[in-house]
């Protein structure tokens, strides 16, 4: 028999006018509503729905996105910055460029009157003329060599004094190069046979932008590697965002972001996610991502250098899905359930309880991840909590839908193995074998940066260039040494060919020369390897005489690129730490045990790692190491963990976790899940399901448990059905129907 509510709604329609009959459907109830909670069907008159003031909004389909925050600030682009120093001593005689100027790449700034550039000039000249008699020199001995008036020896030692002018030429020509001087300026003191005029260094600017520093004045003595002038181009910014470790699953490249600065707080700027950091600060825990953006803004005014602002990352939005307005969702327990309108006439509207699986939510609007709605069904907004009730059935039951929506699972209860462990803090290690940095191996002035934020490099990758006087020296040192073994060992073979003709002395003076520039040449090779040449320009260098006009600051590992900090224009100091990288696929885990229990660590235990920022990933390992020590001040011993396999998301150093150790073995008892387990203070409560699908709350009393599960010693019988996950969704249903 079909049973019936009744609800007295203020100014109800006359009970006459209600009873009879509509367009052939039944009589409507007399007192304004008719409620079936079997079927989830609710019948109200027009009048009693203007009463209530009922209103339906229709489901639509759109998409939803979420946002969290984050900080940020603006940096300069690493090939944008960068500081003019004078390679030379000397004074300015001119000043071309002044703060806030705009200047392009290769202008002059200064032009200074320099006494080494003089010294350089005499120097080219010198090696000129020197070249030109030792070739001389070289002609006549080859002809009185051929008319047996001179010895086969004085033709190549002549050759040799040829290549050594030339060598000195090349000196010069790097030296010349090295200051940025023109080339072609270069050809034509040597096309000329006077000596050179006297000439003034002009200082360059290595790249377009606007000077921001240049406390210069004509007349001023300035000194090399002095900081004389600084240049910005902020055509472009790079926004540096700190993120929570905790957020890191929620970014990606290519993610929609938006900045308020704090100057500019009423004009948003969009950007996109382009490199995500490599690191986990371990100050603040926070990992960088960038973002770029151009000036000037959309805004219309400049994103400065060191400005800061409030970042807000969006998720990436969804297809279109099926949404409905908060104000329709009705609570139930655990359940979620909108009205739908069936069908509305002038004298009543029909309305249906549809149980509905709820999503994400933006704003107002609700994602339907399931059920029986659908867009263009029109749902009650206005009027959903006073009609919801009616539909209230006053026990746990869970819908299929709603339990597949809070991931609830349920099963009998039965023995299963607990394992003694212990936990313990722990963070992951990129050890030193694979956490390094680049560095140049011999002083000069940082030319350029090859590398971005973030990169994957390969071992020996060249990464930056650096402009040294000292590796242009190397390598001419190089070719000096390279020629003059090439003449010991002519005229070895020489003098081993006149026999007696020579004494047996000069002879073996010259063999042990030989030995000697071997060996020299050998250790230039080895240096010249160290700075950074590769096999290819080690054989240019020795046989086309081809010198390297940079010095490469090549990684030393294969990795992924985690900091640089360092302008262009600086001068840096051999072993200056240029770039920092890790190679994650090394990655390891670092444990930190009390004293109390260190007695119970030992190689080859099993491992489960749980990182923070990462929450659900279980990785597993096996103890490889301790300290064998505790530290004096927090009586802690360091373990070491190698996982089985890095995961396919590389693992960032810094990052922190929990490491589970197994420590013996394990016995079977009753248990369950630890999110089956709902605690109010000292008591414990599990939900079981009765035959007819009815959740009961019922204390526990626990026992042992391990990093899983939970062993229940009273309040639970063998074989019956236990929720077994979702508990805290079925507690704050269950406080709800309280």
């Amino acid at each position: 028999m079909r049973y019936r509510r009744q609800l007295w709604l203020l100014l109800a329609v006359a009970a006459a006018a209600l009873a009879a009959a509509h367009d052939g459907h039944k009589p409507l109830p007399a007192r304004g509503m008719e409620v079936y909670p079997q079927t989830g069907r609710l019948i109200l008159t027009a009048k009693a729905r203007s009463n209530l003031d009922v209103q339906t909004t229709e489901v639509i389909a759109a998409s939803l996105t979420s946002s969290f925050p984050a900080y940020g600030t603006v940096v300069a682009p690493w090939n944008q910055h960068a500081v003019v120093n004078a390679p030379l001593s000397g004074r300015i005689v001119e000043l071309l460029a002044e703060p806030g100027q705009t200047v392009a790449a290769g202008q002059p700034l200064a032009i200074i009157d320099s006494p080494e550039l003089d010294s350089l000039l005499l120097e080219i000249h010198t090696a000129r003329v020197s070249l030109e008699l030792s070739r001389k020199l070289l002609l006549a001995a080859q002809t009185a060599a051929a008319n047996g008036s001179s010895p086969r020896i004085r033709t190549v030692e002549a050759d040799n004094e040829v290549q050594r002018n030339a060598a000195a030429l090349d000196m010069a020509r790097a030296r010349w190069l090295s200051l940025l001087l023109p080339p072609l300026d270069f050809d034509k003191i040597l096309s000329t046979a006077d000596t050179p005029p006297r000439r003034l260094f002009p200082l360059l600017s290595p790249i377009s932008g606007t000077v921001t520093h240049g406390d210069l004045s004509v007349g001023r003595i300035v000194t090399p590697n002095e900081h004389l002038f600084e240049i910005l181009d902020l055509s472009t910014v790079w926004l540096r965002i700190n993120v929570p470790e905790n957020h890191l699953p929620r970014v990606s490249l290519g993610q929609k972001l938006s900045l308020k600065l704090t100057t500019h707080p009423d004009h948003p700027l969009d950007s996109t996610v382009d490199v995500l950091g490599r690191q986990i600060d371990s100050s603040s825990q926070m990992a960088t991502i960038w973002a770029t953006f151009k000036n000037p803004t959309a805004g219309g005014f400049q994103l400065l250098p060191g400005m800061t602002g409030l970042v807000r990352l969006y998720d990436m939005p969804t297809q279109p899905v099926p949404t409905i307005p908060a104000a329709a969702l009705i609570h139930d327990g655990a359940e979620r359930f909108v009205l739908v309108e069936q069908e509305q006439t002038s004298e009543a509207s029909t309305f249906r309880r549809e149980t509905i699986v709820a999503g994400r939510r933006q704003g107002t609007a609700i994602e339907l991840r399931g059920g029986g709605v659908f867009p263009g069904d029109r749902v009650v907004t206005q009027g959903s909590h006073v009609l919801g009730p009616w539909f209230a059935r006053g026990v746990l039951r869970v819908s299929p839908e709603t339990a597949a929506d809070i991931g609830l699972r349920v099963q009998p209860i039965e023995q299963i193995p607990l394992q003694p462990i212990l936990t313990v803090d722990g963070m992951v290690e990129i050890p030193a074998s694979a956490r390094t940095v680049a560095s140049t191996q011999l002083g000069g002035t940082l030319a350029a940066v090859l590398a971005d934020r973030g990169q994957p490099v390969e071992a020996g990758q060249i990464l930056a260039e650096v402009v040294s006087q000292d590796f242009q020296n190397l390598q001419l040192q190089f070719l000096q040494t390279d020629l003059n073994t090439e003449l010991l060992q002519k005229i070895v073979a020489s003098l081993a060919e006149a026999r007696d003709a020579v004494s047996q002395r000069r002879l073996l003076e010259t063999e042990s020369q030989l030995i000697l520039a071997r060996s020299q040449r050998e250790t230039l090779l080895r240096k010249l390897t160290t700075a950074g040449l590769s096999s290819q320009q080690l054989e240019d260098l020795e046989r086309k005489r081809t010198l390297v006009p940079r010095l490469p600051v090549r990684a030393p590992i294969s990795g992924v690129l985690i900091d640089f900090d360092t302008l262009l224009g600086q001068i840096v100091q051999p072993e200056d730490p240029l770039f920092e990288i890790h190679d994650p696929s090394k990655a390891r885990i670092l444990g930190f045990v009390s004293e109390r229990d260190s007695t119970q660590i030992r190689s080859g235990q099993p491992v489960r790692l749980r990182l923070h920022g990462r929450p659900g990933s279980i990785l597993t390992g096996t103890v490889s190491g301790t300290g064998q020590s505790l530290g004096s001040q927090d009586r802690t011993m360091l373990l070491w963990a190698e996982l089985q396999s890095q995961p396919a998301e590389p693992l960032l150093h810094g990052m922190f976790a929990s490491l589970t150790i197994e420590t013996g073995a394990g016995v079977h008892a009753f248990a369950v899940p630890h999110e089956a387990i709902v605690r109010e203070g000292s008591r414990a409560f599990v939900f079981v399901r009765d035959p007819s699908g009815i959740f009961e709350r019922r204390s526990v009393r626990t026992g042992r448990s391990d990093d899983f599960s939970v062993e229940l010693l009273e309040g639970i019988s063998a074989g019956e059905v236990v929720a077994m996950t979702a508990a805290q969704a079925l507690q704050t249903a269950y406080a709800a129907l309280r």
